[in-house]
């Protein structure tokens, strides 16, 4: 994986996104895991008043689906160009752990894994990946880098 991503490093030279476009990418991401965070979280206590407020599409697995996808999509604008520029391999690993985490949370969870794991796999899945969008923010808003 990590080879694959320098060698796209070496195709995008051209299109390199500034460190103030990472930054926000890295801010949207800590927001949107944040939202899955709180989603799953909040369900079990809400689920019960989401038909009278007409918004009971909120439990079903598409939310979950979309949610995910945002989640993969700021952490692939964020933290891929972040780490093409600091190089710090634990951000990446980071990334690709949490996001493996959210996928296999939304994706198998029901089917091949006991449902009752959705909820430990996508909260750690989304801590991991606010913890690596702040540390890939503070690695591209730094003018050196350890």
């Amino acid at each position: 994986m990590v080879e694959a991503i320098e060698q796209a490093d070496k195709a995008s030279q051209s299109v390199a996104l500034s460190a103030q476009s990472i930054s926000s990418f890295d801010m949207l991401g800590i927001a949107v895991s944040t939202i899955c965070l709180v989603h799953c979280l909040a369900m079990p206590f809400i689920i019960t008043l989401l038909p009278i407020l007409g918004w009971q599409f909120l439990a079903g697995k598409l939310a979950h689906r979309i949610l995910a996808a945002f989640v993969f999509s700021f952490a692939m604008f964020a933290i891929v160009p972040g780490y093409l520029k600091h190089r710090h391999k634990n951000v990446l690993t980071g990334m690709i752990i949490g996001l493996s985490l959210v996928a296999i949370a939304t994706f198998f969870c029901g089917l091949f894994l006991p449902e009752s794991w959705e909820l430990l796999l996508i909260t750690a899945g989304n801590l991991i990946l606010v913890a690596t969008h702040w540390h890939n923010h503070h690695l591209t808003s730094c003018t050196h880098h350890d």
